[in-house]
């Protein structure tokens, strides 16, 4: 069989948790004796492509043994993170659907990719779609209105003309339309949390999604048995970009509030230099923090076997956190806002903690209330590696590999 994983972005110029997700069913689709290619948008420099044709510069190379086809607009449009169509993609996605000539497509994330849907679609080419985010539903992707609030979906466009004016009413409709047939042609629709489903399915009752939780490799994941005394020194963690929506600021905040010197905060990852200016400002030279940067999946092992907690501070919908699951399959107990996907899988004082999205002062609390007493930290590390159980790659992949042998 081949399949071929279409997703906005990939490796190694993107490393985030879709595209994760897409290597990882790449990989084991290719274990299970099938023939795979990655299909992606992306933003290297004009040099970096060796071909062109109908004004698209493309490049196909290697990723961990997955051939992956990487495509870039010269003249990139304004909106081309917005839209849903691009006709000016159309002539090359069918050029490439006619040489891979795929059985089946599995669209990890559309965003830059619909003329390939579009495409399938014409020439009866069968996909399925997992939904990653809300960007199908919303064209902030995160369904923020702005940097300080939520909603709970476009509700027909109504609550997009209210909240999001300067998107254009018809620009909206116009695009849930869009929407609603690229869902409704495809073969299956799949999420990897019921909170997500429930979302595009209070917009789209007609619509059924299919739960199939993401799975984590153990090849990286080693188990952190470290368990606490009263005056252990408690080690906090983040581990993800550093970017606004993932809350990093809200979390640099609580940890000044705290005054103990038996305590560290470690930060792995990366972000724009902006909101780095921002976290050191809020930290003003915190001699108790260490930035780690950026790190892959290599390192998971050290990093959650020197962590006692880890914190999601995320103040949007997360859909399925690879990060809490990796801490959880660690046995690294996790402080998570009780908000999206993350309130499905943290249960407070069970296997960790869960506070007020974006409230500085109830995080602030939750760690003091660790600092003070470290051992409360044992019984969840207890129930996590008695009752805690996160699905495998193979898990998950095997889930996928049924339907794609039921459409074909």
């Amino acid at each position: 069989m081949k399949i071929l994983f279409l997703t906005h972005q990939f490796f190694p110029e993107y490393q985030t948790g879709t595209e994760r997700f897409v290597l990882n069913n790449a990989l084991m689709a290719q274990k299970f004796g099938n023939k795979v290619k990655v299909v992606t948008y992306s933003y290297y420099e004009n040099a970096f492509y060796d071909q062109e044709i109908h004004g698209i510069l493309y490049k196909e190379f290697f990723y961990e043994g997955i051939p992956v086809l990487a495509y870039k607009l010269k003249r990139i449009p304004e909106n081309i993170n917005l839209v849903l169509e691009n006709k000016d993609l159309s002539p090359f996605a069918k050029s490439v659907l006619d040489v891979e000539a795929p059985d089946i497509i599995h669209v990890g994330h559309s965003m830059r990719m619909h003329e390939f849907i579009w495409s399938a679609i014409d020439l009866g080419i069968p996909y399925i779609i997992t939904l990653t985010d809300f960007f199908l539903l919303c064209p902030k992707v995160n369904l923020t209105p702005d940097k300080f609030s939520l909603c709970s979906g476009p509700g027909g466009g109504k609550a997009c003309a209210e909240l999001c004016p300067e998107l254009g009413g018809k620009f909206i409709f116009y695009r849930l339309s869009k929407s609603k047939e690229i869902l409704e042609n495809a073969m299956k629709v799949i999420s990897p949390s019921n909170f997500v489903a429930n979302i595009f399915q209070n917009e789209y009752p007609n619509i059924s999604v299919q739960i199939i939780p993401h799975g984590l490799s153990s090849t990286h994941i080693k188990q952190n048995n470290n368990y606490l005394d009263f005056d252990d020194k408690i080690v906090f963690g983040y581990t993800g970009s550093l970017i606004h929506h993932k809350g990093v600021h809200i979390l640099a905040k609580a940890f000044s509030k705290t005054k103990s010197n038996n305590v560290r905060l470690v930060i792995y990852g990366s972000g724009q230099d902006d909101y780095m200016k921002l976290l050191n400002e809020i930290l003003d030279e915190e001699k108790r923090v260490t930035y780690y940067g950026k790190y892959t999946s290599n390192d998971l092992g050290k990093i959650f076997g020197n962590m006692d907690v880890l914190v999601a501070p995320s103040i949007c919908y997360e859909n399925y956190p690879f990060v809490v699951h990796e801490a959880l399959a660690s046995n690294v107990p996790v402080i998570a806002p009780n908000l999206g996907g993350m309130a499905e899988k943290i249960k407070d004082n069970f296997n960790g903690f869960t506070f007020l999205p974006g409230d500085v002062n109830d995080l602030a609390q939750k760690m003091e209330e660790i600092i003070k007493n470290p051992v409360i930290l044992n019984d969840l590390k207890q129930n996590i590696k008695n009752q805690i159980i996160v699905p495998t790659i193979e898990q998950e992949a095997y889930a996928y590999f049924k339907i794609y042998k039921d459409i074909k």
